[in-house]
């Protein structure tokens, strides 16, 4: 049998021919789009800054149709592609603590069978889109998070080829436009410290290129409160002008075995003044003889201004503008001298350690130390009061009492288990600390 006879001849198509319109917005923040329906969209950061999160509150939110944008009231079904984290005890239970319907969430898999090894399971992979692609239009699903998109390269891949990569990623592209939906892949940003998210992305730039919107995500060692910025880096159909401050925060979620699992939850704080291309830039800025004469002197100014006493954080920073420090040398300040940081209702308190030791103990002002939050100067580790956590429904628990929670001395965030508690950091974070 011959292949059918084909034809191919360059044709010109007049502008006038062609029907303009304006995109339909999956996701809209601020009264802006940010993600329009039939596009790739990256969300990228360093290991540890909650993009997979952050992924999986997305996915969650259209499960239950409530994204603000042309899927509002719309339950959307969900495809999960997870190549490095185990669906069984972080995916499927982070989307249960996200408040996912789970019955509009798959994941996609490929079923092999041989007459030698019988029937086994493997990954999807891009020579898979066509069955990929007829298997997501069948089932109506709208949106497909890759989580890393570049782990599906493959190994042959030279992911620094830009041809090659190209190969790899615009097979979603099409895949996007095919299910008129939207496909979100996952990255990891190099270490870099320009401060630019899309050219950082691990591999080629055609990472950055093909998606329409790419989204950074780091943490931010300036914010007192262990906050985080999410930013918009790049929208080619719309506005980037979206900085974000958001926390990944501590939940329990029963699991199918009947087990209670702890995982992070992603939380929207409100609008941030930084972006991730900023949070980078500072952070990979040295410290020249001017800045370490200039901190010295903030850490002077702040421990005579702290004193004794327990002082109102925007205070401080108000005061700290007028001497003429810099947020930035006076958060550093900050971390040196060890200052503890207490929440008071949506504002927060700084304290020198043995203060917010004494006022921990009832004994404020008697020069007492105890343990409880006795910090040296360098260590930024925090513990301060959290409120009463509520049982999981049904578990078998004690009642909850008030606990102190513990910061990591290397990102700020709070520690939740015993290994890391004794360390005085993250384990993850034992290279930085290092």
């Amino acid at each position: 049998m011959t292949d059918p006879i084909s034809t191919r001849r360059l044709v010109l198509r007049k502008a006038s021919e062609i029907r303009d319109d304006v995109p339909d917005w999956v996701w809209t923040y601020g009264d802006r789009g940010r993600i329009a329906r039939g596009t790739v969209a990256l969300f990228a950061g360093r290991p540890g800054a909650g993009k997979s999160t952050a992924a999986r509150w997305f996915a969650a939110h259209a499960t239950q149709g409530a994204l603000e944008g042309c899927w509002h009231g719309q339950p959307t079904n969900v495809a999960y592609i997870a190549r490095e984290e185990a669906v069984e005890f972080i995916v499927k239970p982070s989307l249960r603590a996200h408040g996912a319907d789970l019955d509009r969430v798959f994941f996609p898999e490929v079923e092999v069978t041989t007459e030698t090894l019988g029937q086994e399971v493997l990954p999807v992979t891009v020579g898979d889109m066509d069955a990929l692609t007829d298997a997501l239009i069948a089932a109506g699903v709208g949106l497909v998070i890759v989580d890393p998109l570049m782990a599906l390269a493959g190994a042959k891949t030279d992911i620094n080829r830009n041809n090659e990569v190209r190969a790899v990623l615009d097979p979603w592209r099409r895949l996007a436009e095919a299910i008129n939906g939207v496909v979100i892949g996952v990255a990891h940003l190099n270490k870099t410290g320009n401060g630019d998210v899309v050219a950082g992305i691990n591999g080629s730039s055609a990472f950055g290129e093909i998606a329409r919107a790419v989204f950074g995500f780091a943490k931010d060692p300036n914010d007192e409160d262990g906050g985080r910025v999410m930013s918009q880096e790049k929208n080619s159909l719309g506005d980037e002008s979206l900085a974000l401050r958001y926390a990944i925060q501590s939940t329990e979620v029963r699991t199918d075995s009947g087990r209670v699992a702890e995982l992070g939850r992603f939380v929207i704080l409100g609008d941030s003044d930084r972006t991730v291309g900023e949070v980078l830039r500072d952070a990979a800025r040295p410290d020249d003889a001017d800045e370490g004469t200039e901190r010295a002197a903030a850490k002077a100014w702040l421990a005579e201004r702290l004193g004794t006493g327990v002082h109102d954080s925007g205070e401080v920073k108000q005061d700290a503008r007028a001497a003429g420090f810099s947020e930035r040398t006076l958060q550093r300040a900050r971390r040196e001298l060890g200052v503890t940081i207490t929440p008071a209702g949506r504002r927060s308190t700084w304290s020198l350690p043995t203060c917010a030791t004494d006022a921990l103990h009832g004994t404020r002002g008697t020069g007492g130390t105890g343990g409880t939050g006795q910090k040296t100067p360098g260590q930024s580790a925090i513990r301060e009061p959290m409120p009463l956590v509520p049982p999981v429904p049904g578990s078998t628990r004690e009642a909850p009492v008030a606990r102190i929670a513990v910061r990591c001395s290397v990102c700020g965030e709070t520690m939740a288990f015993g290994e890391d508690i004794a360390a005085g950091h993250h384990i993850s974070c034992r290279e930085e600390a290092l």
